[in-house]
């Protein structure tokens, strides 16, 4: 689990730095990590432009125009959340528990 939670804090990271504040993701870094690093959990957004800026505006509770990492924390978090109950939905109860490997399709 710890791997998965460097994982989480590199890929943040990698995209962060590539424009403006280098510890913040700017709204085109945000779509970048997205449909890079998660092209199955975002497959709406992908194709919908105000569906992706509604979801970037809905995190972004600073209204500071960029996600900082509590704000991209938020979105991993709703994705997980998402996962989660994606797995009660698809797995019998006697194989639950043992993990996805599909994107959550928000």
């Amino acid at each position: 689990m710890e791997q998965s939670l460097d994982t989480i804090i590199n890929v943040y990271h990698r995209y962060s730095v590539i424009q403006g504040e280098p510890d913040t993701l700017s709204k085109e870094e945000v779509k970048e990590l997205v449909n890079k690093e998660m092209p199955n959990s975002f497959k709406k957004e992908e194709k919908d432009e105000k569906a992706m800026n509604d979801m970037i505006k809905n995190l972004d509770t600073k209204e500071d125009n960029v996600l900082d990492f509590s704000e991209y924390v938020d979105l991993i978090g709703n994705i997980l959340k998402t996962l989660h109950e994606k797995s009660h939905k698809n797995a019998s109860s006697s194989v639950h528990g043992q993990g996805s490997s599909n994107g959550p399709n928000l």
